[in-house]
């Protein structure tokens, strides 16, 4: 998928995704896409608190986490960098596996939460990567 049609696919789910051009859209699409995980994680629980015990819990509390601050230690790489279209595509493809599985909130059983949770912790985890990689 090119940028133009992964952009669009982010923008059907975050009308005003700010894309990656300059470190204060970066920051923002970054504040965007984890409110947007947050929000359905939250509404998984607020809709379903009885799946919740245990280690469900644990896992949903280091989400809950991640998606309310930054993660400076690997943002850094690409706040001010001066990114190549490769790299923001890159991003983007990433940013949208992330959305994507965050859409599947709704669909969640208390038989698929564990599994969700740790595609959710994966694609966090691929996110990462993609942003710390060599500039």
């Amino acid at each position: 998928m090119a940028m133009d049609q992964t952009l669009d696919s982010i923008k059907v789910r975050i009308p005003e995704f700010a894309g990656y051009g300059d470190e204060i859209s970066r920051r923002l699409a970054d504040e965007q896409i984890r409110a947007l995980v947050g929000e359905a994680l939250a509404l998984l629980n607020e809709r379903h608190a009885d799946y919740f015990i245990g280690e469900a819990m644990t896992s949903y509390d280091a989400l809950i986490r991640r998606c309310e601050f930054v993660n400076q230690s690997v943002f850094r790489f690409i706040e001010y960098a001066a990114l190549s279209d490769d790299r923001k595509v890159a991003l983007a493809h990433v940013d949208y596996a992330l959305v994507e599985k965050a859409a599947l909130a709704p669909e969640v059983t208390a038989e698929s939460l564990a599994a969700y949770l740790r595609d959710l912790e994966a694609a966090f985890e691929t996110r990462d990567g993609a942003i710390t990689e060599a500039v």
